[in-house]
C-alpha cells in the first residue's frame, strides 16, 4: 500500500453575545463582494520617473490596541514556564552553520517598519510600511526602495505583506488603505498580483478591495481556494463581525476584470484587546485540497472569561458559484485540561505595550507583540500526514521584588506543530515547545517554517539587559535556530547563530518589528530566507535585515512526486493515463527506481522511471497502463516514488481528488440581482449565475424565475457555455419589486437529459427596504461611533457612507424591562448632536412616526459614553425586528424634523440599522450557588421565560465587579461555572440580569 492515509455554555466577557460551547457554531460568510475593476499596471523596468519611498512621521500605521482586559492573579502557569526547563535541560544542544547570506533590504529612522519579504526561483522581494524593493538571490539591488504608489497609484497608508505563490509561480504585494484618514472611509485592502514570475519586467494586476471598518495589521495567507486574510478588526466583537476574508485567487492570477471577496466572522472567539489570528499558509510542492481551509488563534486563561489555555481552530470552506454555501465552523479546542498543551502566559504587563527593556535604560521598553499569532502559519503535506507549525510570545520569567513590583519581563517564543494524519482528520499536537534565548535575553517577533525534509527553522530577535546581576546586556538583535525532523520533540536542538548583532537602541514609541517573516525557498524547498529589524547607534537608526540559513544538512538521495498532471477533472472517457511530476531533492543522481499509484485505495500499479533526473531537477513520467475513470463519480489517486535508498521517504508522495463529471449538468448557482436594499423598481432586471458543473459545453437551455409562487418567466440562453464555466444572465421581463416588503425569488434551469437535478434550483428572500440614507460623518465624526444595549456592543463603528447595516448584531430586549443604551459621538456643539431610535414593529421595513421609540435626544459629550434609559412597552409584538438609530448634527443637518425623519438625508450624522429580538419580561429567580473544589464555583438560575442570554456580575464587598460575562440559557436553565482560585478568601456576590431586574447571591471563597 502506498504510505499517504486518505487523508458548555461559553463565557464570554460582557462586549459579546453569548455562545455554546457544547454546540459549535457555524456560520455562513455574511459578506460578499467582488473587487473594484483590476487596474493593469506596467512593469517597473518600463516605468519613467519611479517615485521614490517616503518617510512617514511615525514608524509603521497607528495599530489599533485596546489594552488587554485580565484579571490581576488569574492565569496560569504561576512562575516558570513549564516548557521552558525541556529546553534548557537539553544537552545535545549542535553547532548551526552560518548563514548562507546576509544583506540589508532597507532603512528609515522609526521603528516598527513592518518588515516582511518572500523569495522566489530568482528574487527576493521585500517591503516595509510604505515601500518595497527588490533583490537577486545574491542580494544584490535590481529595484531600489520604492514607494508603494508605483504599484497602487496614490495610495501608501503601509502595512505591506509581500508573499510568494509557489503553486502560480507569482509573487503578491499588499497593503491597507484608510489607515491615515483619521477614523474616516473608505478602508479596505489593495492587492498586486505579478502578471509573470519576475517582479521587475512583468507587470501587475491591481485589485482594490473595501470592507466596512479599519483591517489593521492584516495577514495573508495561501490556499488553494482563494488568498485568506485575517484583521486586527472589531476588537470587542470578532465573533459577529467580518475578521476573516477571502480572496478569489483564480481569477487574480489571471487578471480578470473583477474578483470576488467573502468575509467571516470568528464564531466563538474570545480576544481582550489587541489580536491576530492566522490562516493556514500552504507551503510546498502540492496544495491542499479545496475547502480544507483552517484559522488558528489561541485563547489566554489570564484573560477575563477564558477558563484555561487553549489553541482554538476554526474550519473554513468557500464557494464562489454559491456564497451562500460558504461556511466559518468552530472546529476544535486544544486545552490544557484535555492534555493537549502546556499552560502557557502569553499576557505581558496586564495587556499594556511596554514589556521588554532595552540596554542600559535607553529608549522605552519594547512591545512583545501580545495578543498574535506570529507569522506566517505554514502548512506543509508529507506522506502519511499534514503539518503546521506557528509561535507566539510568552512571558517566561514574569517575576516581583520583595516589594511586589514587576522586574523586567523575559520573553520566550511558544511554538507548535500540528499534525493532522489525513485531509479530514482531526489536528493534534505533535509537539511543542518554549524557546529562550542564551544568556538570560528575551527572543520574540519570531517566524518559523518547515523545510521539506520536516526539518523547522526559526528567526527571530532578542534584547538583553541587566537585570539582577545576570549577563544579559543586548542590543536587539536578530538570530535563528532549529531542529531536525528526528530530534527529541519540543526543542530546538541547535544552537542560536546570529544574522545581525544590533549596535544602538531603538528610540520613540514602544513598538518594534510588528512583525517578521520567514520564507522557504521554492527551488529546494529547504533554504530559509528571514527578514527582520535591527538598530544601529548612528545614521538612519533602523534597519531591514535578511538571513539566508539552513537547517538540513546535505543528503544524498532523496527523490519525490511533487504534481499529478493528469488525469484532471473533467468528463473522463474509459481510458485515461496518470501522469506526474517527479523531483530529485538530493544531491546525487538517480535513475531506474520505482514509480506508484493507486486509486481509491485499491492495487498498487508499480512502473520504472528509467531516465535520470539530476540534482534539484524536475521530470515527466507517464504511466503505461491506462486506467477507467468513466465509471464512478470521485476518484482518489496517490502516487509516490519508490527509491530504496530514499533518505527522506516523507516527501516522497502526493495525492489528488479528481471528479468524473457528468456531461450534461448545467444550473443556477446564485441570483445576483435583486438583492436586499433600497431602491428596487417597477421595472427591476433579474439577473443571475449559471453555470455548466459538467464537463460538456451547453446551448440552447431554458432559464426561468418565479417570484413569490407566481408566473414562472421563461427564457432561453443561446450562447455557448463551456464545461465547468460560470456566466451572468439577464432575462429580458423585469419585474416589480418595487412595494416595501420581503419577496422569495426563485431561479432554475431546464436542460434535456441533466444529469443532476440537485443543483438546477436557487431560491433566494429579497427585501425592499424603504431607505438607506447616507450622508458625511467623517469630517468631525458626527453620529455614532460607538453603541451598546443589552448584549450587543458595537465600537469603533466604521464610517464610509454614513449608512451601515449590521445584520448578525441582535439585541436581546425583555417588554418593560428598563435598560441601559450606552452610545459615543465623535463631535458636539451646543447640544446639536442628537440622536432617535425606531423599531419595524409591524416588519414592513418603513419606519413610522408610532415605531418611534427614542425621539431626539440629546448627547452632551464627544468621545464619551453617554447613557440613556431604553425601553420597549408591554404590548410590543414578540419576535425578531428591525431597529434603526440615527445621530446628527441638528444644527448643521436641517434640524430635528430631518433627524426624526427616518429617510431624510442628513448633512452630517450616521444611519444604522440593528435587529432588535423582543420577548416577555424576564421573572425573577433565585439563583443556586454550588461550590466545588479548589474553589470551583456553579451558579444556577432557572427560568423559562427569560430572555436567551443575560449578563452575569461578580462583585466584591466594596462593590467593585471583578468578573463580567454573558450566559445563555439551555432549556430554561442558566448554568455558569466561574474558577475563583485566584482571588482573596472573602465574602462575594453574583448577579445574573439587569441592575433592576437581575438576582443576586451572596457565597463565600473560603
Amino acid at each position: 500500500m502506498l504510505s499517504r492515509k486518505i487523508l458548555l455554555v461559553a463565557l464570554l466577557i460582557c462586549t459579546f453575545a453569548g455562545f455554546s460551547q457544547d454546540k459549535k457554531q457555524r456560520l455562513p460568510s455574511t459578506f460578499t463582494g467582488v473587487s473594484k475593476p483590476m487596474k493593469p499596471v506596467n512593469a517597473l523596468r518600463s516605468k519613467k520617473n519611479l517615485i521614490p519611498a517616503s518617510e512617514k512621521p511615525q514608524g509603521g500605521a497607528p495599530r489599533l490596541r485596546i489594552k488587554n482586559k485580565t484579571i490581576p492573579g488569574k492565569g496560569l502557569p504561576k512562575g516558570m514556564d513549564p516548557l521552558l526547563l525541556k529546553q534548557k535541560s537539553f544537552k545535545g544542544t549542535k553547532a548551526l552553520a552560518a548563514p548562507i547570506l546576509t544583506f540589508e533590504a532597507d532603512a528609515r529612522e522609526a521603528s516598527p517598519s513592518d518588515p516582511t519579504g518572500a523569495v522566489g526561483p530568482n528574487h527576493y522581494v521585500s517591503a516595509r510600511n510604505s515601500a518595497f524593493s527588490i533583490h537577486d538571490k545574491s542580494g544584490n539591488v535590481l529595484q531600489q526602495s520604492i514607494s508603494l504608489e508605483n504599484i497602487f497609484e496614490g495610495e501608501n497608508d503601509g502595512d505591506p505583506i509581500v508573499f510568494y505563490d509557489n503553486f502560480a509561480d507569482r509573487f503578491v504585494i499588499t497593503q491597507f488603505f484608510g489607515a491615515f484618514s483619521q477614523g474616516a472611509g473608505p478602508f479596505g485592502f489593495l492587492i498586486a498580483v505579478c502578471q509573470g514570475s519576475n517582479p521587475v519586467t512583468d507587470g501587475w494586476y491591481t485589485y482594490r478591495y473595501e470592507v466596512d471598518s479599519f483591517p489593521d495589521y492584516p495577514k495573508f495567507s495561501v490556499w488553494s481556494d482563494g488568498y485568506y486574510i485575517t484583521a486586527n478588526k472589531n476588537q470587542n466583537s470578532p465573533s459577529v463581525n467580518e475578521v476573516v476574508f477571502v480572496l478569489e485567487r483564480d481569477k487574480m492570477l489571471v487578471g480578470e476584470d473583477t474578483a470576488g471577496i467573502q468575509g467571516f466572522a470568528l464564531p466563538g472567539a474570545l480576544t481582550n484587546g489587541f489580536y491576530s489570528p492566522l490562516a493556514f499558509n500552504a507551503i510546498g510542492t502540492v496544495l491542499p485540497p479545496r475547502g480544507l481551509g483552517h484559522i488558528v488563534y489561541y485563547q489566554d486563561d489570564s484573560w477575563d472569561g477564558v477558563s484555561e489555555d487553549k489553541i482554538k481552530l476554526w474550519s473554513l470552506g468557500v464557494d464562489w458559484d454559491t456564497p451562500s454555501n460558504s461556511f466559518i465552523a468552530e472546529d476544535q479546542e486544544l486545552s490544557v485540561s484535555g492534555g493537549d498543551i502546556s499552560a502557557f502566559d502569553a499576557t505581558f504587563s496586564s495587556g499594556s505595550t511596554l514589556n521588554l527593556p532595552q540596554p542600559g535604560g535607553g529608549g522605552e521598553d519594547k512591545d512583545a507583540l501580545q495578543g498574535a499569532i506570529m507569522q506566517v502559519l505554514n502548512y506543509r503535506r508529507f506522506c502519511g500526514y499534514n503539518s503546521v507549525v506557528f509561535n507566539f510570545a510568552v512571558d517566561i520569567d514574569n517575576r516581583v521584588n520583595s516589594s511586589g513590583n514587576e522586574l523586567d519581563h523575559v520573553s520566550g517564543i511558544r511554538w507548535y506543530e500540528l499534525r493532522q494524519d489525513g485531509d479530514n482528520a482531526p489536528w493534534y499536537v505533535n509537539q511543542e515547545g518554549t524557546y529562550a534565548a542564551p544568556g538570560g535575553k528575551s527572543a520574540w517577533c519570531a517566524s518559523m517554517a518547515m523545510d521539506i525534509y520536516g526539518n523547522i527553522g526559526m528567526g527571530y530577535s532578542s534584547v538583553g539587559t541587566v537585570q539582577d546581576g545576570a549577563d544579559r546586556d543586548s542590543f536587539i538583535s536578530l538570530h535563528y535556530t532549529g531542529r531536525l525532523v528526528d530530534d527529541p520533540p519540543g526543542m530546538m536542538t541547535f544552537a542560536e547563530q546570529t544574522i545581525k548583532n544590533g549596535t544602538g537602541v531603538s528610540q520613540g514609541k514602544e513598538r518594534y518589528g510588528d512583525y517578521s517573516h520567514l520564507t522557504v525557498d521554492p527551488i529546494d524547498q529547504n533554504t530559509f530566507w528571514f527578514i527582520s529589524e535591527y538598530p544601529e547607534a548612528t545614521g538612519t537608526n533602523m534597519r531591514d535585515y535578511v538571513g539566508v540559513f539552513k537547517v538540513a544538512t546535505a543528503i544524498g538521495n532523496d527523490i519525490g512526486v511533487i504534481a499529478i498532471d493528469g488525469p484532471v477533472t473533467s468528463t473522463f472517457e474509459s481510458t485515461e493515463s496518470v501522469k506526474v511530476r517527479i523531483k530529485n531533492f538530493g544531491e546525487v543522481a538517480a535513475s531506474n527506481f520505482p514509480v506508484q499509484y493507486s486509486i481509491n485505495g485499491g492495487p498498487v500499479v508499480t512502473e520504472i522511471f528509467s531516465g535520470t533526473i539530476s540534482p534539484g531537477n524536475e521530470a515527466n513520467f507517464t504511466f503505461a497502463k491506462q486506467e477507467d475513470f468513466s465509471a464512478e463519480r470521485e476518484f482518489m489517486i496517490e502516487v509516490q516514488t519508490d527509491l530504496a535508498s530514499d533518505a527522506t521517504p516523507i516527501n516522497d508522495c502526493t495525492s489528488a481528488v479528481i471528479f468524473n463529471l457528468p456531461a450534461d449538468d448545467v444550473g443556477v448557482a446564485a441570483i445576483i440581482n435583486p438583492k436586499t436594499g433600497t431602491g428596487l423598481a417597477i421595472d427591476e432586471p433579474v439577473m443571475v449565475n449559471i453555470k455548466n458543473y459538467g464537463g460538456k459545453a451547453q446551448s440552447g437551455f431554458e432559464v426561468y424565475y418565479v417570484v413569490d409562487n407566481g408566473t414562472r418567466i421563461t427564457e432561453r440562453y443561446n450562447d455557448v457555455l463551456e464545461g465547468q464555466s460560470s456566466q451572468f444572465f439577464t432575462f429580458s421581463q423585469t419585474f416589480d419589486f418595487s412595494d416595501f416588503r420581503t419577496y422569495i425569488v426563485e431561479s432554475g434551469t431546464i436542460l434535456s437529459n441533466d444529469q443532476n437535478l440537485n443543483n438546477d434550483l436557487v431560491i433566494e428572500e429579497v427585501l425592499h427596504e424603504q431607505c438607506n440614507p447616507t450622508s458625511n460623518c467623517s469630517q468631525s465624526q458626527d453620529g455614532i461611533i460607538s453603541f451598546e444595549l443589552s448584549n450587543v456592543v458595537n465600537r469603533d463603528i466604521p464610517c464610509n457612507d454614513g449608512y451601515e447595516r449590521f445584520p448578525n448584531l441582535i439585541i436581546d430586549i425583555a417588554k418593560t424591562e428598563e435598560y441601559v443604551l450606552t452610545i459615543q459621538t465623535g463631535f458636539v456643539s451646543e447640544e446639536s448632536q442628537r440622536f432617535s431610535i425606531w423599531i419595524d414593529y409591524d416588519d414592513n421595513t418603513v419606519y413610522e412616526e408610532d415605531e418611534l421609540v427614542l425621539s431626539n435626544q440629546v448627547i452632551k459629550s464627544n468621545f464619551e459614553d453617554q447613557k440613556y434609559k431604553f425601553e420597549v412597552s408591554a404590548d410590543a409584538p414578540v419576535g425578531q425586528h428591525r431597529m434603526r438609530i440615527r445621530g446628527a448634527d441638528t444644527q448643521n443637518s436641517g434640524g430635528v424634523t430631518k433627524l426624526n425623519d427616518p429617510c431624510a438625508e442628513i448633512t452630517f450624522g450616521t444611519t444604522h440599522d440593528y435587529f432588535v429580538k423582543i420577548s416577555e419580561r424576564v421573572e425573577d429567580s433565585d439563583i443556586v450557588v454550588v461550590s466545588g473544589d479548589n474553589d470551583q464555583f456553579t451558579f444556577t438560575m432557572s427560568d423559562f421565560n427569560a430572555d436567551e442570554s443575560l449578563p452575569i456580575n461578580i462583585y466584591d464587598l466594596s462593590g467593585q465587579i471583578i468578573h463580567s460575562n454573558v450566559i445563555t440559557k439551555n432549556s430554561g436553565i442558566f448554568e455558569y461555572d466561574l474558577d475563583m482560585s485566584y482571588v482573596q478568601s472573602a465574602i462575594y456576590f453574583v448577579q445574573i440580569g439587569s441592575n433592576t431586574t437581575g438576582r443576586t447571591a451572596k457565597f463565600i471563597v473560603p
